[in-house]
């Protein structure tokens, strides 16, 4: 059995107990009635017949409005109102004349058949029904426009997750080429890196689950694995790191500076045969976050930019477009036989 929805049925309690007074002085004026003198009776015949007019709206709420989604019996919709507006306006008419006026006015007789009184009673119809539809029409407007976000909210967070998906497997994939590298060269470094990837690989399978993670979390991981890139690297890499953050609880997306480090030391260590120099710079201040990550790279060597086909850098300005609508400025340069990737970002309260 349906569980019954309390919410709905208080809300058309309040729309009917609403209408029967503003009903009420409507009538006052449509029958030239004085509004203070008469409202009391008037308030009292609406009320008299508020039954058949419930009985007429739902009707046609329920029964007759349902069938105009199908459009090949628009001509029964068509009927059915014509038909309950006739069968309604005939059984108000009745009720005032052979019930309400005899109990309330018994010396007043009136013809329950006047064209004016079945005009007014048409009109009073159509406004009691008009009024119940508009309201209906906007409230389905309003829960419309609401599926519509939730459905777009659905769709980018089924996209965020898939590009999440793919950062995972690119980290994990170039942090594999690299114990490769030490593993061919037999280093005694290979047990250390193994380790300090699984720290790593650690914090990205069940920390990073959160939507978001302390600031102070992810530049610790970017420390981490600046520190297995130094294995590979010896001293022909030089990194030099600058953090400055105000309060490192700020939340922040997961994995979401990550890749500027990665990217350089793909196109900045792996993409060059000589010295490779750097810089990360990290800082947080009443919330505006900017980093920067700059590094060498060979002139020769085309560099990657946010609209490129890499995985890394498309990838991140995609999630920035979902997590921080117009909340960040990214810009990437080229000069000098560098590449400079930075980021400003305004980091708001959850």
């Amino acid at each position: 059995m349906a569980r019954l929805n309390w919410t709905r049925i208080a809300l058309h309690v309040i729309f009917w107990l609403v209408y029967l007074p503003i009903n009420a002085v409507v009538s006052c004026i449509l029958q030239g009635a004085h509004i203070e003198k008469e409202f009391g009776m008037a308030l009292v015949g609406e009320t008299f017949s508020l039954p058949l007019k419930l009985a007429f709206t739902y009707f046609v709420f329920y029964y007759v409005i349902p069938l105009y989604l199908e459009r090949s019996k628009i001509w029964q919709l068509i009927g059915l109102l014509l038909a309950a507006f006739i069968v309604a306006t005939i059984l108000y008419r009745i009720e005032i004349g052979w019930l309400f006026f005899p109990a309330f006015y018994p010396d007043r007789v009136i013809n329950i058949l006047s064209f004016n009184g079945l005009l007014l009673t048409i009109f009073d119809l159509f406004i009691t029904l008009a009024a119940a539809v508009a309201i209906k029409m906007i409230r389905m407007h309003y829960k419309s426009l609401e599926f519509e976000q939730q459905l777009i909210r659905e769709k980018l967070q089924s996209e965020l997750n898939f590009l999440r998906a793919q950062t995972n497997p690119h980290f994990l994939f170039n942090t594999l080429n690299n114990l490769y590298v030490l593993a061919r060269k037999k280093s005694e470094k290979t047990p250390e890196a193994i380790m300090m990837l699984s720290k790593i690989m650690r914090f990205v399978i069940y920390e990073c689950r959160a939507p978001r993670i302390a600031l102070g979390d992810e530049a610790q991981v970017i420390q981490d694995f600046i520190e297995l890139e130094k294995l590979r690297y010896n001293t022909r890499l030089v990194v030099n790191y600058r953090e400055d953050i105000d309060y490192p609880l700020t939340p922040v997306a997961p994995l979401l500076l990550l890749p500027f480090v990665e990217n350089s030391f793909k196109h900045g260590a792996s993409g060059t045969t000589g010295d490779v120099h750097i810089d990360i710079s990290l800082s947080l201040h009443n919330r505006e976050l900017i980093f920067t990550v700059k590094n060498t790279v060979d002139k020769e060597q085309r560099p990657p930019s946010p609209s490129g086909s890499g995985i890394g850098l498309q990838n991140l300005k995609r999630q920035l477009d979902l997590l921080y609508p117009e909340q960040y400025e990214l810009s990437t340069v080229r000069e000098n036989g560098h590449f400079l990737a930075r980021l400003r970002l305004h980091l708001e309260e959850d």
